[in-house]
């Protein structure tokens, strides 16, 4: 029997794992709007739309002779919902939609997570800036405003002085399509990602890696994300913790059965808050390379399993080995590209796995202040015997980036 499988989004350097995707006995299908080497090099089907929209995969689809699914996921695209609608259209197993919009929207899962009694940041909705001044009079300096409808950092705002809140909240407001933004309480502790299936009331942990956030305010009022870190600095009770949150989290948006994202902050008292509980594979090549590159651990097969119903194998979830690996991110902040080489002259050094450009790079692209997660100049993923050893090479390989840039007159 040949299964028909849909690959809806493919997150940033995701294309990689594409290759692991291909099978005889499967027609690979991806669905993305912008397709990459090793995209068409890996699809049997190859749709080039916006994996956002149903209407437009479904559309591709049919254009291409495709009227048939058995399975549908996203490779660490954000797009839960869209998935969600694929998966009823075609009647693939798959969560309900209901359940993807819980999990996307912000202000869903916060309300939904508070109703279960898990501990979440206070909070409000706003649809004006008139609203959200009043949301952070209520809450407190410093707050973060957020389009409650967006993904990633896009729009993530540190807001510390009235002064500077209406400003915040309408640059928030502008990049949320629904108008529609989330006011939160600024909480600091640790934070953590937990990549997990969830199973008949089963948690399935497969990766734990620290967030970097080091230099998480160089670019106030946006953060900036550094990268990631296995092992986790974190005790094993305390890891524990997080999995016990993780679990209730799932269970109170009943992603199940599923595989989960999640981001958690561990505060300096103690407290354990889920930032972000989705349906979907972890991105950014984490879960299917720098967690996999720790523990030997590869999640695709039973993410395939997953999206076809079948049963997971649960014994392939099991650590193989314990390295230390780091993924960093060098951002982009301005100026104007002279020159860039190839970054592989960088990658054969010895503990590094990769050393990758975030977008195109050619002499004359000019690039923008850094404003989110998304703007990434360069990313580094390197291993060793130690967390400091690791970090070390990545540091020495960002620093020696074959890159030239030319600053901008402010």
């Amino acid at each position: 029997m040949t299964d028909r499988l849909l690959v809806c989004g493919v997150g940033a350097g995701m294309d990689r794992s594409l290759r692991d995707l291909s099978a005889p006995d499967r027609v690979l299908i991806v669905a993305t709007g912008r397709p990459t080497r090793r995209a068409r090099a890996a699809a049997d089907v190859l749709l080039v739309c916006d994996p956002h929209d149903s209407f437009a995969v479904r559309a591709e689809l049919s254009a291409a002779g495709v009227d048939e699914i058995d399975g549908v996921f996203s490779l660490g695209a954000d797009n839960p919902p869209t998935v969600s609608a694929l998966a009823a259209h075609f009647g693939c197993p798959g969560l309900p939609l209901e359940t993807a919009l819980d999990c996307t929207l912000k202000d869903r899962r916060l309300s939904v997570l508070r109703r279960a009694g898990l501990d979440v940041p206070r909070f409000a909705v706003a649809e004006s800036v008139a609203e959200a001044v009043r949301a952070v009079d209520d809450i407190g300096f410093p707050a973060v405003v957020k389009p409650g409808d967006r993904t990633g950092s896009l729009g993530v705002l540190k807001v510390e002085s009235t002064g500077r809140v209406r400003e915040l909240a309408a640059e928030a407001l502008r990049l949320s399509p629904g108008r529609r933004i989330v006011v939160e309480e600024f909480l600091e502790g640790t934070e953590h990602t937990m990549a997990a299936f969830m199973v008949d009331d089963e948690l399935l942990p497969f990766g734990f890696a620290d967030r970097e956030y080091g230099r998480k305010e160089q670019f106030a009022p946006h953060f900036f994300e550094g990268g990631d870190t296995i092992p986790s600095r974190l005790t094993a009770e305390q890891i524990d913790e997080v999995a016990d949150t993780v679990r209730r989290g799932a269970r109170a948006l009943r992603l199940d059965p599923a595989v989960i994202n999640t981001d958690i902050l561990r505060t300096r008292d103690g407290r354990v808050i889920l930032l972000e509980i989705t349906c979907r594979l972890t991105g950014a090549r984490i879960a299917t390379e720098v967690m996999r590159l720790a523990t030997g651990v590869d999640p695709l097969p039973n993410v395939v399993r997953l999206a076809l119903g079948r049963p997971l194998e649960p014994a392939e979830l099991a650590p193989r080995h314990a390295r230390a690996v780091v993924q960093r991110f060098l951002p982009a902040d301005g100026g104007v590209v002279e020159w860039a080489g190839d970054p592989m002259d960088t990658a054969r050094r010895p503990g590094v796995h990769d050393v990758f450009w975030g977008s195109d790079l050619t002499p004359g692209t000019v690039l923008p202040p850094y404003r989110g997660g998304a703007d990434v100049l360069a990313g580094v993923i390197a291993h060793s015997a130690l967390p400091a050893e690791a970090e070390a090479i990545a540091e020495r390989a960002l620093r020696a980036l074959p890159l030239r840039i030319r600053a901008t007159t402010p």
